[in-house]
């Protein structure tokens, strides 16, 4: 038996690990239908410029994509090789090109604002109809007068 001034030493118990967790996945919120809507989505503060004319991004289509695509583009001026298999975006042009940069910007800003819920598209496009149909010509009218100080002659004016 050891002497009385020398502590004993106490057994130790070993520890066990915890079993590991299971993981779920986890749903994403950034599907892709929430990236181009949600105004607070990481699209809406993206460098959209960028991102579009990085090679790796066109590289990471199918053939029907890139078709698709191009298809879009309103004129074959920022396309190589186009018409053919190999047709690709010009990307130094396109970051070159001033509406390019233009509607990168506005269509990241327009997801910011959040142009692009349903809810707000469904309102925009009732108004643009409504404006087509002249409910607002007599308002656009009267102010028009009042702000320049002039009368229109009745048969400028527009009519329903």
């Amino acid at each position: 038996s050891p002497p009385r001034n020398e502590p004993k030493s106490i057994p130790q118990r070993q520890k066990k690990k915890p079993a590991a967790a299971k993981r779920t996945a986890k749903k994403t919120k950034w599907d892709a239908e929430s990236i181009l809507k949600d105004p607070k989505s990481p699209l809406a503060t993206a460098n959209l410029r960028s991102i579009l004319c990085n090679p790796l991004t066109w590289t990471a289509l199918d053939q029907d994509e890139k078709t698709e695509i191009l298809s879009l583009f309103p004129d074959k001026g920022h396309i190589l090789d186009a018409g053919t298999e190999d047709a690709r975006p010009n990307f130094a042009s396109l970051m070159n090109d001033d509406s390019f940069r233009y509607d990168c910007a506005a269509y990241t800003d327009n997801i910011a604002q959040g142009r692009h819920d349903p809810e707000w598209l469904a309102s925009a496009w009732s108004a643009h109809e409504r404006r087509r149909a002249g409910d607002f010509n007599k308002y656009l009218i009267d102010k028009l007068e009042e702000d320049w100080g002039v009368e229109i002659p009745e048969e400028m004016k527009m009519r329903r």
